[in-house]
């Protein structure tokens, strides 16, 4: 299975050009879609998922245009970084939305919400929902319904190290259950274990891409910090 298939995949938003030519195919497995800030990768995710129309050039997800038609998006779940939620609502609230689109039931909830140790928050408003508490609704709004291909945009962001561990856990125990994953990250080394493949944007076109095994090392070195001369 093709999870995305892009052909010369342009974004321009007025003289900004988000995306310049991207070719890639990502299969199913777990995919780490790295790059610098601003290079495109989120961009790159959101019209994948038919959320931004391209520019020029062609995208298919899980075989379709996402852009002419959002029934492809129905198997998919995903998570944005930072997320948005309607305050007032509560977190029982959302997922239930989020479950009605997916076809999902209220026990989808709860087992969505447990995976990520907010099932005791559910019937509090979102507005007092700490800025871990809004990552974690975040993360638990996307294996709602238990999709078959999850996006997760920065999973890791804003979460301490313990967090760190269990977000990581999580996605390789689904991994391990069949579900695919395209996850944007700064961070590569809590998942190098689970990637199977990566891609790295830089400038808004394809720097490098391949099994992820294949192309550890050349990561390793790209995100290395430079080294500092002492005397």
């Amino acid at each position: 299975m093709t999870v995305i298939r892009a052909e010369n995949l342009h974004k321009y938003f007025g003289p900004i050009k988000a995306l310049q030519g991207v070719t890639v195919e990502i299969p199913e497995g777990l995919t780490l879609i790295l790059g610098p800030n601003g290079g495109g990768k989120s961009t790159f995710m959101k019209v994948a998922l038919g959320l931004y129309r391209p520019t020029k050039g062609s995208v298919r997800l899980l075989g379709k245009d996402p852009w002419k038609s959002p029934e492809a998006r129905k198997g998919v779940g995903v998570a944005f970084d930072p997320g948005r939620f309607p305050k007032l609502t509560t977190g029982r609230e959302w997922l239930e939305f989020i479950a009605r689109g997916r076809g999902a039931s209220a026990g989808d909830v709860e087992k969505a919400a447990g995976l990520f140790g907010i099932e005791d928050a559910l019937d509090r408003r979102i507005e007092g929902y700490s800025s871990g508490m809004l990552k974690r609704l975040s993360l638990a709004q996307a294996f709602v319904g238990e999709p078959d291909v999850i996006f997760l945009d920065e999973p890791l962001a804003n979460v301490d190290f313990e967090s760190v561990a269990e977000i990581v856990g999580v996605i390789g125990k689904w991994k391990g259950w069949g579900k695919s994953f395209v996850i944007i990250s700064h961070l590569w080394e809590p998942f190098e274990n689970l990637a199977d493949y990566g891609v790295v944007i830089s400038g808004g076109k394809v720097y490098l891409e391949g099994p992820f095994v294949d192309i550890r090392d050349d990561v390793e070195a790209m995100f290395r910090p430079p080294s500092v001369a002492t005397e």
